[in-house]
């Protein structure tokens, strides 16, 4: 039987089409004594309570009993959980969302405090649902390890319908974490004495080879503001509305034409071989190996080489990082670049309809079995990553001005991470999961 899950859809399809598509209020204080004065109350005094742990083992939501929950995973480093309240509690339902502060959803980029990112989030949750909801600030409760928290109480309307509404924002020095409860009075009002947040130290252990590939395709996921492809099965799982799906759908079409001249299965999979037999790593190779660079063994001699040749300060670039990568990789040079871009173009396949999920991930899983193949680590991937992107943009990564700086920037972020996208095993068994 279908289920309608409004607020996670409407939030899913609002993040995806942010990533295809290419006012301050004051907070309210921080009372860690409400935390000791519920401690102090009698058990039996409060709602009955269940602990809700993510699917990637990351993080934990306390609210009350008996809630479905549903899960998913936008891109890496950010988990989303509905707990929705059945016909045990009809109309209630909750949105948890853990998101690192390099890759929140959708790529916003003014986003300079919690206040800011509570407005944004929320309005994302909320666009597209036909809700409205006035909030007001409120006493936040404390959250174990958060830097800060806020808190909002809010009326919902729906039309002539209303109910209440509440929500809880805290952050720490890497990531974000958001819970944000609808329902009628009673219900919110007793999720309001439950509710807890707490990040946990078990994704990495949990991680399996979806999670891999995601984390191979972390980076751009990052710049596009979600990963399409688990995004997009979601929601297909979920019955969302046709006219949904084929909103990302279209875009997804589009992207793969416009940046990649793809227009059907043939040319998808054409592609896909093409970035993990040849792709810009051969043709590195052997721009490299025509400018005597695999001849040359001294980086500075190769250098002057060719500003002697009069050569244009782009192509002396991309042939630097050539030279790097080659140096670094041998054979191997800017392969990572090319086999990240799998996982992207697949996802995006799949949500063109020009290839089925499973052949999406079939296809990702050979890039993945040859990315372990070709490099000992994530770090080891991700430099030939960005030299692969500096000879692609033509950019130094030494120009701190630069796009691939700011590419580099974006990956040591997330390899500092002790939860991010790049703290899983390099070396685990990779197998069919789906």
């Amino acid at each position: 039987m279908r289920k309608r899950r409004i607020l996670l859809l409407a939030a899913v399809v609002g993040l995806m089409l942010a990533a295809c598509g290419n006012s301050e209020e004051t907070a309210g204080k921080t009372t860690p004594g409400s935390i000791e004065e519920n401690a102090g109350t009698e058990t039996e005094n409060l709602p009955a309570s269940q602990e809700y742990v993510s699917e990637d083992g990351a993080y934990k939501v306390i609210l009350l009993e008996g809630l479905t929950q549903e899960d998913v995973q936008i891109q890496a480093g950010t988990t989303m959980m509905e707990l929705d309240g059945g016909s045990e509690r009809t109309g209630f339902s909750s949105v948890f969302l853990g998101t690192s502060k390099l890759n929140i959803p959708g790529n916003p980029h003014d986003i300079e405090s919690l206040e800011d990112y509570a407005d944004y989030i929320t309005n994302l949750f909320l666009d597209g649902t036909g809700m409205t909801v006035s909030w007001e600030d409120t006493d936040a409760p404390f959250v174990e390890g958060a830097d800060r928290c806020l808190a909002r109480d809010g009326v919902a309307r729906i039309g002539a319908s209303k109910g209440q509404a509440y929500a809880c924002y805290a952050e720490t020095s890497s990531c974000y974490l958001t819970v944000i409860i609808l329902g009628n009075d009673d219900d919110v009002e007793e999720a309001r004495q439950v509710v807890s947040m707490e990040i946990l130290d078990e994704a990495a252990g949990q991680a399996g080879t979806r999670d891999f590939f995601n984390s191979m395709t972390a980076v751009l996921d990052s710049v596009n503001g979600a990963n399409l492809r688990e995004t997009f099965k979601m929601l297909v799982d979920m019955d969302a509305e046709e006219d949904q799906l084929e909103a990302l759908a279209s875009q997804a079409r589009q992207s793969l034409a416009y940046s990649w001249g793809i227009e059907d299965t043939a040319g998808l999979m054409e592609m896909a071989d093409w970035l993990m037999n040849e792709g810009h790593n051969q043709e590195a190779l052997e721009l490299l190996q025509a400018y005597g660079g695999t001849n040359e063994a001294d980086r500075s001699a190769f250098d002057a080489g060719l500003k002697a040749q009069g050569l244009d300060e782009g192509t002396c670039i991309y042939l630097l990082a050539a030279y790097d990568a080659w140096s670094a990789y041998g054979d191997g040079a800017i392969a990572a670049w090319d086999l990240s871009r799998v996982g992207t173009i697949m996802g995006f396949g799949y949500a063109a309809g020009y290839c089925t999920y499973e052949e999406a991930m079939d296809k990702i899983l050979e890039a993945a079995e040859k990315a372990q193949q070709l490099f000992d680590s994530w770090k080891d991937f991700n430099t030939s990553y960005l030299y692969g992107y500096s000879y692609w943009a033509e950019e130094s990564l030494d120009d701190l001005e630069s796009s691939a700086a700011e590419r580099a920037e974006l990956v040591n972020g997330m390899e500092s991470q002790s939860n991010g996208p790049f703290s899983i095993d390099w070396n685990m068994a990779l197998k069919k999961e789906w």
